[in-house]
This record gives structure tokens, C-alpha cells and sequence, in this order.
């Protein structure tokens, strides 16, 4: 079987010197081969095309066939790293937390150990929201926070 630790290295090579950081590798049974990347500005499809074909390159499907995908964290994807995190200060995020249940806010701050979050004015009140600021600790068991779809 093809180790996580042979491609999270060899992504790394790839990506060096770009805004593009790997967040996760995922080895499945049968060598499926999942990569997802991020950036801090946005990635796109020739970025992931060129991490898959390096990957490749490396490889010997003689030895060890494989199915790579290389994809972008996208939108639906929890925020799991500081980067990713730094990349949402000040927009909109979704947060689902075991003790507030699920939220939508912007992305005051955030450090370490936790994250503030400004509510989102609720909708459906008459009265005028003021919200006061979130805090939440940074305890990615007990709270996801996801970019908001805002249409």
C-alpha cells in the first residue's frame, strides 16, 4: 500500500514556493488517493492538473497501481488549519458548535486557542439585533466552522 507520509511529501515538493498548502491526504483501500490543497488566494484546476502529473511522475504504476485525485478544500470543507482560518478573518463563516448549535457570523479573530465570531443578525426579529461577539475555543471535536454560502 502507498503511504500517506510518500505523497504528503511529494506534494510538498510540488507546492513549495506557491500560496498553495496541502491540508489533508487520504490513502483509501486499493490505493485510492485522495490530495486536498488550498491557497491563500484561490486555486485552480491547472494547479491541481500539475500537482497530480508530479505525483505521478514519481510514482511507478509497475510496481503499485493507483488512483490519484487532487482537489481544491472548496467551500463545503470545514476550515481545519490556522492558514485556512487566517484566509476567512472578516468574512462570513458557518459555525456549529455542541454547545450553540449552528450560526452564522464573521470571522473576527482568532488565535490558537480561539476563535471570535460576530453574529449574524437574525432575520426574522423585529427589534434591532446587536449581537455581542462570540468566543469560542479553537476545539476542532467540538466546533466547525465552514465558509457561509451567502446568496
Amino acid at each position: 500500500m502507498i503511504s500517506k507520509e510518500l505523497i504528503t511529501s511529494l506534494v510538498e515538493e510540488t507546492i513549495q514556493n506557491t500560496d498553495l498548502f496541502l491540508v489533508d491526504v487520504k490513502v483509501k483501500p486499493n490505493n485510492v488517493i485522495e490530495v486536498y490543497v488550498d491557497a491563500d488566494s484561490a486555486v485552480n484546476i491547472d494547479q491541481c492538473v500539475s500537482i497530480s502529473r508530479f505525483v505521478e511522475s514519481k510514482m511507478d504504476r509497475d510496481v503499485e497501481d493507483f488512483e490519484l485525485s487532487v482537489l481544491s478544500w472548496g467551500l463545503s470543507g470545514a476550515l481545519k488549519m490556522d492558514r485556512q482560518l487566517q484566509k476567512y478573518v472578516g468574512k462570513d463563516v458557518e459555525v456549529k458548535n455542541k454547545e450553540l448549535g449552528k450560526f452564522q457570523g464573521k470571522l473576527a479573530s482568532f488565535n490558537t486557542e480561539k476563535v471570535e465570531i460576530i453574529p449574524a443578525p437574525k432575520k426574522s426579529s423585529k427589534k434591532k439585533n446587536v449581537e455581542e461577539p462570540v468566543n469560542l475555543f479553537l476545539d476542532r471535536k467540538t466546533t466547525e466552522i465552514k465558509p457561509a454560502i451567502i446568496f
